[in-house]
């Protein structure tokens, strides 16, 4: 059998040189690190000197740079546009005879200073415009049954016939029936 002791010391030893060398390694790391920042404060010094980094991101006036591609037209001559659009010139128009697209002609008008159309009629009524007797417009599908035929299905459900009873009679669905009893003023059976 072999004898332990001589084992352990083995170990021991080992563990203790490993523990040496994660040291030295702690150490270096820790002078590599004051290193970097004095490498790093010496490199702000010497672009504070030079008036900041080489590609600032605003301009001298405080604004920021302009990113991506030079605008196509100047300012006065947005400014320009934007006075032909406020004078009846329709955007879409001015984009055609620039041969420009629409929406380089709008983020022109844009940085002139231009709102767009608000506040005056685009010259088409709005989608959900009301019928010429003022009363709103139906919308979505036809009803099945006459304003005559709703409040006489009303009048047989307040005299004691059942809404499903008449729905399966005139064989349409019972929410067609609830929705046309509702159109005729129907509010729902009264509980008790």
């Amino acid at each position: 059998m072999p004898r332990m002791p001589d084992r352990m010391h083995a170990i021991t030893s080992a563990l203790q040189d490993l523990e040496q060398v994660m040291r030295s390694l702690v150490n270096e790391h820790a002078e590599m690190r004051e290193q970097l920042h004095g490498i790093a404060r010496r490199a702000g010094q010497f672009l504070d000197r030079r008036g900041g980094a080489a590609r600032s991101s605003a301009r001298r006036d405080g604004a920021p740079r302009k990113r991506g591609r030079a605008f196509k037209f100047t300012d006065d001559q947005a400014a320009d546009f934007r006075r032909q659009v406020e004078g009846g010139t329709s955007a879409v128009a001015m984009a055609r005879e620039l041969k420009v697209s629409l929406p380089t002609m709008y983020n022109t008008l844009k940085r002139a200073g231009w709102r767009g159309g608000r506040g005056r009629g685009r010259g088409r009524p709005a989608r959900a415009a009301r019928a010429r007797d003022g009363a709103p417009r139906k919308r979505g599908r036809a009803f099945k049954f006459t304003e005559e035929q709703a409040s006489e299905f009303r009048k047989q459900i307040e005299g004691g016939k059942s809404a499903a009873s008449l729905a399966k009679e005139l064989k349409v669905s019972l929410p067609t029936m609830y929705n046309t009893l509702k159109r005729a003023g129907w509010k729902g059976r009264k509980r008790a």
